[in-house]
């Protein structure tokens, strides 16, 4: 094992990061700290009719933040840092491969059932399409 992909989002739930450390002092692998900001579509009424607009962000000082603060937690390992921006899953799924990263490790978190057969979550979806082994950490 020589890279993890470990998806960060800002919340408070931290146990995978755990995991991913003790899983990269093992192996001696690097942890790459993925942040995704996803896009917010402005939606704007004109002439009774109803217009999304579809922008082109990069991704936000925000996320960045959330990657340098995460990042302070990891001093005692190898860390590369990454920010990018669309749909956290798909993009999960692609920076796992672009990287070749070994393994992808992510938190559940509570949402509730019905929110979560309504829209699904990240780790569902990238549980079930991504090519590289996921590991979940409650």
């Amino acid at each position: 094992m020589k890279k993890i992909l470990l998806p960060v989002d800002g919340s408070e739930s931290t146990a995978s990061y755990d995991m991913a450390k003790s899983l990269a002092k093992k192996y001696d692998a690097t942890i790459l700290i993925l942040h995704v900001d996803e896009p917010i579509t402005p939606i704007y009424w004109a002439n009774d009719t109803l217009t999304l607009e579809n922008p082109t962000i990069t991704c936000t000082d925000n996320g960045s933040v959330i990657v340098d603060e995460v990042s302070k937690l990891f001093t005692d390992v190898k860390i590369e840092k990454l920010c990018r921006y669309g749909d956290a899953s798909s993009v999960i799924i692609e920076v796992s491969e672009e990287e070749d990263c070994d393994i992808i490790v992510m938190c559940t978190h509570g949402m509730s059932a019905i929110k979560r057969f309504l829209l699904g979550s990240v780790t569902n979806k990238v549980a079930h399409h991504a090519t590289k082994p996921v590991l979940i950490v409650r």
